[in-house]
């Protein structure tokens, strides 16, 4: 038997959460503010990495932003008596972005671009002595491609994705929009749930 071979559509895969207010308002303004800033800024990297095929003129055509709703999740790890989460991912995949291969060098400015805007946010990575603590912006970067990437900064696929149903749920909720919602079936008979 033999199979068709498919073309595997580059995906760039980002999660993002908040549990406290920043200078933007609560977690869930700030998301919603911040929302257009990444979305930006994965523009502007993507006409820099395509340069000088794409025109910058029809970049916010080249690629799909796919938005997740927002969840509300409980803490993973960290103080106890933190509050909730506001979670949830952007799938972004495109024409132009497809052709270029996932590496090590623009992982890592596109990494920086995250860590900037968690600062326009109000985030303090350099004054934190809690790990995994409160944050008034967290911007994960999950997965592009097939790309695998271990340093201080960035490790991509993301360690601890199948541990963080703040991740796989809204990641999924994303997917089922382009790929449609499996059918769940009963047979408790043959199989019991």
């Amino acid at each position: 038997m033999t199979y068709a071979k498919q073309k595997t559509k580059l995906k760039l895969v980002i999660s993002i959460g908040a549990n406290i207010p920043g200078i933007l308002g609560d977690p869930i303004k700030t998301i919603a503010a911040m929302r257009p800033q990444i979305e930006k800024s994965i523009l502007e990297w993507n006409v820099a990495l395509n340069r000088p095929k794409i025109d910058s003129q029809n970049i916010d055509k080249s690629l799909s932003f796919q938005w997740a709703p927002l969840f509300e999740t409980e803490p993973l790890g960290g103080p106890i008596d933190q509050p909730k989460f506001i979670n949830t991912v952007l799938v972004v995949e495109g024409k132009n972005f497809s052709s270029v291969t996932p590496n090590k060098k623009a992982a890592m400015c596109l990494m920086k671009k995250f860590l900037d805007l968690e600062k326009i946010a109000g985030r303090e990575r350099e004054n934190t002595k809690v790990f995994w603590g409160p944050r008034s912006l967290d911007i994960d970067f999950i997965s592009w491609g097939g790309l695998q990437i271990n340093t201080e900064t960035l490790i991509l696929p993301h360690p601890r994705l199948s541990e963080r149903n703040f991740v796989l749920i809204p990641l999924a909720e994303v997917l089922s929009k382009a790929q449609g919602k499996p059918k769940q079936i009963h047979s408790p008979n043959i199989w019991p749930e």
